[in-house]
């Protein structure tokens, strides 16, 4: 048990607080097409992001790095990381997916950080008006990996 105590009445309030975000959790839930929509998202991310980090542990190998069990997305990495493996992406898309701000809107890392941790309706909505550019960025960046010359080096 914890040794701080808060008034009756706070405790009410906070309550209360915990069963409003409940309730507009749930009524998100029962969106279909919201939740169908940002779970295609979501998941397309975390392949996008699975897939960079196996680059991202043989580049911290290579940098002597030891501890390579939990390799964080940091996007001032992202572009020496692919360029190590021979990948060349344009700096815009790198940016547009991974990095923490876009004048386009935020980033497809940003907006799947917003609609994973609680769902951010603003986040939810800005994915759904930009659903075809964002899908297209993670589109872009998957198939260059999907694509490489094998015969190259």
């Amino acid at each position: 048990m914890s040794s701080v105590k808060i008034s009756p009445e706070s405790q009410r309030n906070l309550r209360n607080n915990a069963k409003a975000e409940l309730t507009r959790l749930e009524t998100i839930q029962g969106n279909v097409e919201t939740i169908k929509l940002l779970d295609e998202f979501k998941n397309k991310f975390n392949i996008c992001e699975s897939v960079y980090k196996v680059v991202l542990k043989e580049h911290q190998i290579s940098k002597g790095k030891t501890d390579t069990n939990y390799l964080k997305l940091i996007m001032t990495q992202v572009p020496f990381a692919l360029s190590f493996a021979g990948y060349s992406f344009e700096k815009d898309l790198l940016n547009d997916l991974f990095g923490s701000s876009s004048k386009k809107g935020m980033t497809v890392k940003k907006l799947r950080d917003a609609v994973t941790h609680g769902i951010d309706e603003k986040a939810a909505k800005e994915i759904s008006d930009r659903k075809e550019e964002l899908f297209g960025y993670m589109d872009v960046f998957l198939n260059t990996i999907r694509n490489f010359d094998q015969s190259a080096a």
